[in-house]
């Protein structure tokens, strides 16, 4: 793995899960744990500190769209827990050995320090140096307020359209046990067609901006 890659890393934690009773948080894990498997490659989900978990992509341009769909797929379930979520992008310098809690690189630097920084009124982060892109903070920022509107039924409607998959709307609703217009308008709910631009460009960027500065 050349060490000048740029990688993303995603760090997130529960909010106010202590209050709660356990099983609480370990559903929303396995809700975020489940939505991290259904993405090409290991993004290796690790759990840390009952609350806390992360993933690791190579591919940074595909943070914005498990951004969201960890975020839907958390409130699909309803546990009545949300989670936090900071990205960090850069360079990954030991991946880890069986989980990301050995990782190293200014991907895992940046990611843990945003976590930590974020301020209360926010629930997404995002760091990448010096010159990171202004359509990217500005996109999620967007993303952070749209996604905290979902119902549960709208978050399953886009946790599965986020799916890497490629379905039709038969398919999808067939999927949920819905009928097409009750999934159409779940779907029309969420707004995220809108999005559909902003995914693209995401989509065309390949970490141009991103320095270990």
């Amino acid at each position: 793995m050349p060490q000048d890659r740029i990688h993303a890393v995603l760090t997130g934690d529960l909010i106010r899960s202590t209050s709660l009773p356990p099983r609480q948080a370990d559903a929303a894990m396995s809700a975020l744990e489940q939505a991290a498997q259904r993405w090409p490659g290991n993004l290796r989900f690790t759990r840390f500190r009952g609350d806390g978990w992360q993933v690791l992509l190579d591919r940074p341009q595909t943070a914005l769209r498990i951004a969201l769909s960890l975020t839907a797929s958390l409130a699909a379930a309803d546990t009545g827990l949300t989670t936090r979520i900071a990205i960090g992008f850069g360079t990954v310098t030991h991946l880890g050995t069986g989980d990301l809690s050995d990782a190293r690189g200014t991907a895992f630097t940046r990611s843990g320090r945003a976590l930590d920084h974020m301020p209360r009124n926010r629930r997404w982060a995002v760091a990448g140096g010096p010159t990171l892109p202004a359509w990217i903070p500005a996109t999620l920022a967007l993303a952070e307020w749209q996604s905290a509107r979902w119902t549960p039924g709208q978050a399953a409607v886009v946790a599965e359209w986020l799916d890497p998959v490629d379905r039709t709307q038969e398919d999808w609703a067939s999927r949920m046990g819905l009928t097409r217009q009750a999934w159409k308008a779940r779907f029309d709910g969420s707004g995220i067609a809108a999005w559909t631009p902003a995914l693209q460009m995401w989509d065309q960027w390949q970490g141009e901006g991103v320095t270990d500065d």
